[in-house]
């Protein structure tokens, strides 16, 4: 599977696909999520939206699901199965294809550090738990799913974190092509 994987990474890492991806990317940064974002603070009165926090208890996370209406409850419903399974898809990509291109001229090619953009997927896989998690609370409200609003919580935490590890990645690939780009100029 991770063969299958990093093939499919190596094929699509290129210029053209990261761009597009980017672009893609700061449509979804620029237009969507502030929309989104907006819309859902003005239906919970500032509450706020789960997927942005680091960490959540059960009762905050059923204090702001609670500060929704059933309409702005149904609106996180549709935004979170729209937007917010189609970003972390694109940022995913866009990160893992940047950091594998950088990583191909850092690194000698049969180098086991070209696995490591691999890592950045995790980052999507726990956001698509996250969002999961939420949308069964949502969908369940006022039904409380606390063993739920607990995995929704470390799923975010964990996300965030993978998050920091995604950028210190392609930081530490960048970094090591400049030294390597240093040591052939010396």
């Amino acid at each position: 599977m991770l063969t299958v994987l990093r093939r499919m990474q190596n094929r699509l890492s290129n210029w053209q696909a990261i761009s597009g991806l980017f672009i893609v990317l700061l449509v979804i940064e620029a237009v969507v999520l502030p929309y989104g974002s907006s819309k859902l603070n003005d239906y919970s009165g500032g509450a706020g939206i789960l997927d942005l926090r680091l960490s959540y208890s059960a009762d905050k996370a059923y204090a702001i699901i609670g500060a929704y209406s059933d309409a702005g409850r149904s609106f996180y419903v549709t935004f979170t199965l729209a937007a917010d399974y189609i970003y972390p898809i694109v940022y995913s990509l866009c990160f893992s294809l940047l950091t594998t291109v950088i990583y191909r001229r850092a690194f000698a090619p049969k180098s086991w550090l070209h696995q490591l953009p691999l890592l950045i997927y995790i980052t999507l896989l726990l956001d698509y738990l996250e969002n999961a998690c939420i949308l069964t609370m949502l969908t369940n409200y006022p039904d409380r799913i606390t063993f739920i609003a607990q995995a929704g919580s470390l799923f975010t935490t964990l996300k965030w974190t993978m998050a920091a590890i995604s950028i210190l990645l392609l930081l530490f690939g960048i970094v090591m092509l400049i030294v390597k780009r240093l040591r052939k100029t010396h």
